[in-house]
Protein backbone atom coordinates (compact mmCIF):
# COMPACT_ATOMS: atom_id res chain seq x y z
CA UNK A 1 0.00 0.00 0.00
CA UNK A 2 1.16 3.81 -0.88
CA UNK A 3 -0.17 7.21 -0.03
CA UNK A 4 1.44 10.00 -1.85
CA UNK A 5 0.46 13.32 -1.43
CA UNK A 6 1.80 16.71 -2.90
CA UNK A 7 0.96 19.86 -1.45
CA UNK A 8 1.98 23.39 -0.34
CA UNK A 9 1.82 23.94 3.43
CA UNK A 10 -0.36 27.07 4.17
CA UNK A 11 -0.27 29.88 7.46
CA UNK A 12 -3.41 27.83 8.54
CA UNK A 13 -2.23 24.35 8.32
CA UNK A 14 1.08 25.84 10.77
CA UNK A 15 -1.69 27.93 12.77
CA UNK A 16 -3.75 24.75 13.55
CA UNK A 17 -0.95 22.98 14.92
CA UNK A 18 0.48 25.95 17.15
CA UNK A 19 -2.91 26.10 18.37
CA UNK A 20 -3.26 22.96 19.37
CA UNK A 21 0.20 23.28 21.02
CA UNK A 22 -0.66 26.06 22.64
CA UNK A 23 -4.26 24.57 23.95
CA UNK A 24 -2.66 20.98 24.92
CA UNK A 25 0.23 22.68 27.21
CA UNK A 26 0.84 23.91 30.71
CA UNK A 27 0.22 27.51 28.96
CA UNK A 28 -3.13 26.36 28.28
CA UNK A 29 -4.09 25.68 31.91
CA UNK A 30 -3.00 29.77 32.31
CA UNK A 31 -4.95 30.80 29.28
CA UNK A 32 -8.12 28.82 30.18
CA UNK A 33 -8.28 30.00 34.11
CA UNK A 34 -7.46 33.65 32.71
CA UNK A 35 -10.45 33.45 30.12
CA UNK A 36 -12.75 32.00 32.41
CA UNK A 37 -11.45 34.27 35.22
CA UNK A 38 -12.07 37.42 32.96
CA UNK A 39 -15.72 36.27 32.01
CA UNK A 40 -16.43 35.56 35.96
CA UNK A 41 -14.90 39.88 36.48
CA UNK A 42 -17.26 40.66 33.42
CA UNK A 43 -20.53 38.98 34.42
CA UNK A 44 -19.54 40.02 38.12
CA UNK A 45 -18.43 43.79 37.82
CA UNK A 46 -19.93 44.99 34.29
CA UNK A 47 -22.54 47.14 36.24
CA UNK A 48 -20.99 48.93 38.92
CA UNK A 49 -17.61 49.47 37.59
CA UNK A 50 -16.08 52.56 35.24
CA UNK A 51 -15.89 52.55 32.00
CA UNK A 52 -11.75 52.27 32.21
CA UNK A 53 -12.02 49.34 34.38
CA UNK A 54 -14.46 47.69 31.61
CA UNK A 55 -12.40 48.16 29.09
CA UNK A 56 -9.47 46.35 30.35
CA UNK A 57 -11.28 43.63 31.48
CA UNK A 58 -12.54 43.33 27.55
CA UNK A 59 -8.59 44.27 26.90
CA UNK A 60 -7.64 41.05 29.20
CA UNK A 61 -10.04 38.84 27.85
CA UNK A 62 -9.13 39.40 24.37
CA UNK A 63 -5.41 38.72 25.13
CA UNK A 64 -6.47 35.01 25.37
CA UNK A 65 -8.73 34.89 22.86
CA UNK A 66 -8.24 37.16 20.33
CA UNK A 67 -4.51 38.70 19.89
CA UNK A 68 -2.50 35.16 20.95
CA UNK A 69 -4.29 33.52 18.07
CA UNK A 70 -4.18 36.41 15.80
CA UNK A 71 -0.05 36.58 16.99
CA UNK A 72 0.22 32.98 16.49
CA UNK A 73 -0.91 33.01 12.67
CA UNK A 74 1.08 36.07 11.54
CA UNK A 75 3.95 34.29 13.22
CA UNK A 76 2.75 31.32 11.23
CA UNK A 77 2.18 33.26 7.82
CA UNK A 78 6.05 34.86 8.59
CA UNK A 79 7.35 31.06 8.91
CA UNK A 80 5.34 29.24 5.87
CA UNK A 81 6.58 32.75 3.85
CA UNK A 82 10.02 30.87 3.33
CA UNK A 83 8.37 28.05 2.52
CA UNK A 84 8.22 28.23 -1.56
CA UNK A 85 8.16 25.08 -3.09
CA UNK A 86 5.49 22.20 -2.85
CA UNK A 87 6.09 19.21 -0.41
CA UNK A 88 5.97 15.76 -1.78
CA UNK A 89 5.21 12.80 0.96
CA UNK A 90 4.89 9.32 -0.11
CA UNK A 91 4.50 6.66 2.28
CA UNK A 92 4.32 2.89 1.99
CA UNK A 93 6.17 -0.31 4.01
CA UNK A 94 9.28 0.45 3.96
CA UNK A 95 8.88 3.88 4.88
CA UNK A 96 8.22 7.72 4.11
CA UNK A 97 9.65 9.37 1.09
CA UNK A 98 10.00 13.58 1.01
CA UNK A 99 10.71 15.24 -1.69
CA UNK A 100 11.14 19.33 -1.78
CA UNK A 101 12.90 21.59 -4.54
CA UNK A 102 14.52 18.19 -5.99
CA UNK A 103 15.62 17.48 -2.74
CA UNK A 104 14.75 13.35 -1.58
CA UNK A 105 15.26 12.27 1.83
CA UNK A 106 13.95 8.75 2.98
CA UNK A 107 13.24 8.31 6.63
CA UNK A 108 12.38 4.28 7.29
CA UNK A 109 9.71 3.69 9.82
CA UNK A 110 11.97 3.17 12.57
CA UNK A 111 13.64 6.57 12.00
CA UNK A 112 9.78 8.07 12.42
CA UNK A 113 9.95 9.12 16.17
CA UNK A 114 6.31 10.28 16.39
CA UNK A 115 3.04 10.68 14.70
CA UNK A 116 0.55 13.15 15.92
CA UNK A 117 -3.28 12.56 15.52
CA UNK A 118 -5.41 15.45 15.92
CA UNK A 119 -9.01 15.63 14.52
CA UNK A 120 -7.91 17.89 11.78
CA UNK A 121 -4.42 16.99 11.20
CA UNK A 122 -1.81 14.56 11.03
CA UNK A 123 2.00 15.14 12.03
CA UNK A 124 4.34 13.16 11.42
CA UNK A 125 7.79 13.51 12.86
CA UNK A 126 11.55 12.49 11.57
CA UNK A 127 13.03 13.62 14.60
CA UNK A 128 12.76 16.22 17.38
CA UNK A 129 12.51 19.51 15.44
CA UNK A 130 11.01 18.05 11.44
CA UNK A 131 7.60 17.11 11.65
CA UNK A 132 5.69 16.91 8.26
CA UNK A 133 2.09 18.08 8.62
CA UNK A 134 -0.81 16.69 6.97
CA UNK A 135 -4.05 17.99 7.13
CA UNK A 136 -7.83 16.90 5.71
CA UNK A 137 -7.70 19.12 3.39
CA UNK A 138 -4.39 16.99 1.86
CA UNK A 139 -5.84 13.94 2.83
CA UNK A 140 -9.43 14.39 2.11
CA UNK A 141 -11.33 10.60 1.70
CA UNK A 142 -7.72 9.00 2.52
CA UNK A 143 -7.45 9.76 6.11
CA UNK A 144 -8.98 6.84 7.87
CA UNK A 145 -7.11 4.44 5.60
CA UNK A 146 -3.48 6.47 6.15
CA UNK A 147 -4.21 6.69 9.72
CA UNK A 148 -4.83 3.11 9.93
CA UNK A 149 -2.20 2.31 8.01
CA UNK A 150 0.34 4.59 10.03
CA UNK A 151 -0.46 3.41 13.11
CA UNK A 152 0.19 -0.21 11.47
CA UNK A 153 3.66 0.43 10.19
CA UNK A 154 4.68 2.42 13.92
CA UNK A 155 4.01 -1.16 15.53
CA UNK A 156 5.60 -3.06 13.81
Amino acid sequence: MEFKYRYKIKASDVWQVRMYYAYASYTAVVNIVCIFASIALIVALWRTSALWFRLLMLVFLSLFTVIQPLFIYYSSVKQVAEMKDDIELTFNERGMEITVSGKHERHPWKDVISVTIRPTLVIVYTDASHGYILTNRVLKDTRKSFVEFVKKMRSR
